[in-house]
């Protein structure tokens, strides 16, 4: 990605106003997790290109790295307004609404995610953390247990289901959860520990 990195620079130093090399650039300095300077070029590409989508999408993530989460909130906004039916753009907007403890419009937007992509294992399971939050939790499970038919290898998705049923004094079936948790992820420390607690 380094050497990505300088190639892409010199062709903006050749071409100033090429906005496909400012793009593939974010890009690059988003995998080297230099979010900052990724923002700055995916603004450089919104200046060139107002309408791109893609663009704004890509800016969303660094910015959620860079943990700005309104702004995230408001570029994925403006991914959806040019790209009404982006499922993963309305899943990452619900990532960043419940880091805002906007609970409900995480969900709803959730929802939406999967309206658009039924399959989507991560909106499920984001999805019923966001639920777990709001103390739902019979609807926390249904969630999870959705995500986990989708995926099943998705540990986290039994250890948190586990964190709902424990909640719910339904020991035993935490505990099952915890170690199917653990018998995917060996080293998942939380899952030991409220196994124990259960």
């Amino acid at each position: 990605f380094d050497a990505a990195v300088a190639s892409f620079d010199k062709a903006i130093a050749i071409k100033p106003d090429y906005s496909e090399a400012y793009l593939n650039l974010g890009n690059a300095l988003l995998e080297l997790k230099q979010f900052d300077a990724a923002v700055d070029s995916y603004d450089k590409v919104i200046a060139l290109m107002p309408d791109f989508a893609g663009a704004y999408f890509n800016r969303g993530l660094a910015l959620q790295e860079l943990k700005q989460f309104d702004a995230a909130v408001a570029s994925y906004d403006k991914t959806i307004e040019l790209k009404p039916n982006l499922s993963e753009a309305y899943s990452n907007r619900g990532n960043a609404l419940k880091d805002l403890k906007q609970l409900e419009a995480a969900i709803a937007s959730y929802d939406r995610a999967i309206f658009l992509k039924p399959d989507m294992a991560e909106a499920y399971y984001n999805r019923a953390l966001s639920l777990h939050e709001l103390k739902n939790l019979e609807a926390a499970v249904a969630s999870y247990d959705k995500a986990i038919e989708l995926k099943p290898d998705l540990a986290e998705a039994y250890y948190s289901r586990g964190l709902s049923l424990h909640e719910l004094k339904q020991l035993d079936a935490a505990i099952e959860n915890y170690e199917k948790a653990i018998s995917l992820k060996p080293n998942y420390p939380q899952a030991y520990l409220n196994r124990g607690n259960a």
